[in-house]
C-alpha cells in the first residue's frame, strides 16, 4: 500500500541515530580530553620544576643573605657618617648597651671630634660579613648572640708634614695600616611590643673604642687613676721555692680577690679604653681596674681566665711567644679561645729575656725580640697588638736612664703604644706622657686578702 510510512517506526529510528550520534561525540569528547591530559602534562611538570617548594634550609639562606645585605647596609651608613662627621647618626645607630659607656651623645661627639681632628678621612671599605653565634664586648664582658661581623678598612692621612710627620710614630704615619680590617658587629634586636626589628652597632671598626689606639700628634699631659694588678701563676701546685711562692696565687684565694672587687663596683676596662681616657678624655667606668697576668702559663687558661668570665672581668695575658705550646704554656687555640671570649693579648717578647742585658750585647737582638713576638701574636690571633711588657720589669728596675730611653725607642718605632713595668716601680696613676712605664701593683700569694685591698684605691 501506498502512502505515508508507519509514523512511530520513523521517529522510532530518528532516536535510534540520536543516541548513535551523542554516544560517538561523548568518545570523541573523552579522547580529546584524555589527549589534552596527556600534553599538558609534562607542561605542569615542567612548571613544578622551574618554580619548586623552597625548603627549610633554603627559606633558612634566604633570611641569612638578607641579613648580610642589613648588616653591611648599617656599616656603610655608620662609616658614611663617620666621613662626613655627622657623629650623631653614628650615635643613633649604636646599640643601647654601647650608648652607656658614654655619660651621653655630646660626650661621644666630643670624643670622636679630637680622636680624628689630626687626620683627613678618605674612604673606607666594608668586606664580605659573615655570622657568629656569638660575639662578647670586652669592655663590659657581655655576651652578644646571632651577630654579624664583617671587616672594615679606613683610608686616613695625618695633616702633619715635614719634620713633625717624621717624628710621629709609625701608627700615626700610616694609620691605614692598623685601620686595616677591623671587625664590626651589627645585631638585629626586635622590640617585644611593636615586633620592630632594628639593627645596632656593637663594634664599630675603625670608629670603635677598641680600634687600634692612635696617639695624639699633639702631646697632652693628662693621667687617669687604674690600678693595674700582676698576676703570674692562678695555681694550685705546691710552689718550689720562694719566688714561686711570691708568684703563685691559689685559685681560692684568686676567687676571693675577684668576688671583692665585683662586690666594691670594681669595672675591668681594655687597655684602650684606658689609652683613650689618657689620650681623649674617652669613658671609664667607676673604679676603673686592668688585670693582667704574665708569662701565659696553661693554669692561665686552667683557672684564671675561668674565674673571670665568671665575674665578668677581662684580663690581659701577656704571652712569651717563644714557649706557646710548650708544656705547662698555652696553647694558640687556647689563647683563640680567650681572645673571642674577652680576653686581651700582649708581648712579653719570644724568650722572656732581659731587655736592658740585650741592648747592651745587641740591639738587633733587641729589636727581633720586640718585632718578632708582635708580628707572631698578630698573624696567629689575627687582631692588633700594642701592648708590651717588661720581662723582670728590665731595664726599668735596675737598668741605666740610657738603657730605659733606648728600648722606649724602639717600642714606639715598632708599633707599641704602651708598655707595663714590674713593681719596682709601683702606684695606680697612669701618665699620658709615660705610656711605656704603665705602673702596676704586684699581687703576691702569700698575702692575706686584707692586705690585697689595702693595696687598691678604693677599699
Amino acid at each position: 500500500m501506498n502512502g505515508v510510512g508507519n509514523p512511530a517506526r520513523g521517529l522510532s529510528s530518528i532516536l535510534r541515530i540520536s543516541v548513535v550520534a551523542i554516544a560517538a561525540t561523548v568518545l570523541v569528547l573523552a579522547s580529546t580530553a584524555l589527549w589534552i591530559h596527556a600534553e599538558l602534562a609534562p607542561q605542569k611538570a615542567a612548571a613544578s620544576v622551574l618554580k619548586p617548594q623552597l625548603q627549610p634550609q633554603q627559606v633558612l639562606a634566604s633570611q641569612e643573605n638578607g641579613d648580610a645585605v642589613s648588616a653591611q647596609n648599617v656599616a656603610q651608613q655608620y662609616m658614611n657618617a663617620l666621613l662626613k662627621r655627622h657623629y650623631q647618626v653614628m650615635w643613633g645607630i649604636l646599640h643601647p648597651q654601647v650608648q652607656a659607656l658614654w655619660p651621653g651623645e655630646d660626650a661621644f661627639v666630643t670624643f670622636w671630634k679630637a680622636h680624628f681632628h689630626d687626620y683627613t678621612l678618605q674612604s673606607f671599605k666594608v668586606g664580605r660579613g659573615h655570622s657568629l653565634s656569638f660575639w662578647v664586648n670586652p669592655e663590659t664582658m657581655v655576651q652578644y648572640d646571632h651577630v654579624h661581623e664583617m671587616p672594615v678598612s679606613l683610608l686616613l692621612t695625618p695633616k702633619a708634614t715635614g719634620q713633625q710627620l717624621a717624628q710621629l710614630p709609625p701608627e700615626d704615619q700610616n694609620p691605614d695600616l692598623v685601620f686595616h680590617n677591623l671587625p664590626f658587629v651589627v645585631q638585629r634586636v626586635i622590640d617585644q611590643t611593636s615586633k620592630k626589628a632594628t639593627w645596632y652597632v656593637l663594634a664599630g671598626g675603625p670608629a670603635d673604642l677598641e680600634a687600634p689606639i692612635l696617639p695624639p700628634v699633639t702631646p697632652v699631659n693628662t693621667s687617669v687613676q687604674v690600678p693595674i694588678l700582676m698576676y703570674h701563676h692562678i695555681s694550685n701546685v705546691p710552689p718550689r721555692n720562694m719566688l714561686d711562692l711570691s708568684l703563685t696565687v691559689t685559685p681560692s684565694v684568686f676567687n676571693q680577690q675577684l668576688a671583692y672587687l665585683k662586690a666594691k663596683d670594681y669595672h675591668t676596662i681594655t687597655f684602650n679604653q684606658m689609652f683613650n681616657a689618657l689620650y681623649y678624655n674617652g669613658p671609664l667606668p667607676s673604679r676603673p681596674i686592668i688585670l693582667t697576668i704574665d708569662d701565659g702559663y696553661e693554669d692561665g687558661y686552667q683557672f684564671a681566665y675561668p674565674l673571670l668570665r665568671k665575674y665578668g672581668f677581662s684580663g690581659m695575658f701577656y704571652i712569651i711567644t717563644g714557649k706557646v705550646n710548650w708544656e705547662g704554656q698555652m696553647t694558640w687555640e687556647q689563647l683563640r679561645e680567650m681572645l673571642e671570649h674577652g680576653m686581651q693579648m700582649g708581648s712579653h717578647t719570644i724568650h722572656h729575656v732581659d731587655m736592658g742585658r740585650v741592648l747592651l750585647n745587641s740591639g738587633e737582638q733587641a729589636q727581633q725580640e720586640l718585632q718578632i713576638s708582635k708580628i707572631t701574636l698578630e698573624q696567629q690571633l689575627r687582631t692588633v697588638i700594642q701592648q708590651f711588657c717588661y720581662p723582670s720589669g728590665e731595664p726599668f728596675r735596675t737598668g741605666s736612664l740610657h738603657a730605659r730611653q733606648r728600648i722606649v725607642i724602639l717600642l714606639a718605632q715598632d708599633g707599641y703604644v704602651g708598655a707595663t713595668t714590674d713593681p719596682g716601680m709601683t702606684g695606680v696613676l697612669q701618665q699620658s706622657r709615660a705610656p711605656f712605664v704603665l705602673l702596676r701593683i704586684r699581687v703576691d700569694g702569700r698575702e692575706a686578702l686584707q692586705r690585697f685591698i689595702q693595696s687598691l684605691p678604693w677599699s
